[in-house]
């Protein structure tokens, strides 16, 4: 009888954590926040005010390899991601459909869309999707840093980087 009482307690706690709702992609992970879909992040950036940070890409590039193999585990980094912004990886070369406020594209047709002329590019866009600038090229970790809490404080609309800087 032991046994039978076991094995019920298992197949309903089984059947209860199935039944838990799925935080895929979460933006907030032991680990620091991850990447999730633009659809998504449009929808959480409006609920939670935040900006989102678009880091447009290539899997050829090696700047864009730094950039996610270096930078984007950096500590000061990642707080600043999780502090300000809910974050989109966009691939210039993927087929993968992404849905911008009601059309749906792909992430190649997004970055069109987004006018981006190189990659690594890092797009800052408002809590409705709207860009605010983008910054072209690979940057080194205490810079970035520096330019996501920049620009995820508001510090951009009274002063400029250089000041800011400073």
């Amino acid at each position: 009888m032991n046994y039978f009482k076991s094995t019920l307690f298992i197949a309903f706690l089984l059947v209860g954590l199935m039944s838990l709702p799925v935080l895929s992609q979460a933006q907030d992970t032991e680990n620091g926040p991850k990447p999730i879909s633009l659809e998504e992040a449009l929808k959480m950036a409006s609920e939670s005010g935040k900006k989102i940070l678009v880091d447009v890409y290539a899997e050829w590039c090696p700047y864009c390899q730094r950039m996610h193999s270096e930078v984007y585990k950096d500590d000061s980094v990642l707080e600043a991601i999780s502090d300000y912004f809910i974050w989109v990886k966009i691939n210039v070369e993927s087929d993968e459909k992404v849905n911008y406020h009601g059309t749906e594209m792909t992430e190649a047709q997004f970055a069109r869309a987004l006018e981006n002329q190189s990659v690594p590019t890092t797009y800052f866009l408002n809590e409705e999707g709207s860009i605010l600038g983008s910054q072209p090229g690979f940057i080194e970790s205490p810079m970035f840093s520096s330019l996501l809490n920049f620009v995820g404080s508001d510090q951009y609309r009274v002063q400029t980087f250089q000041e800011y800087q400073n």
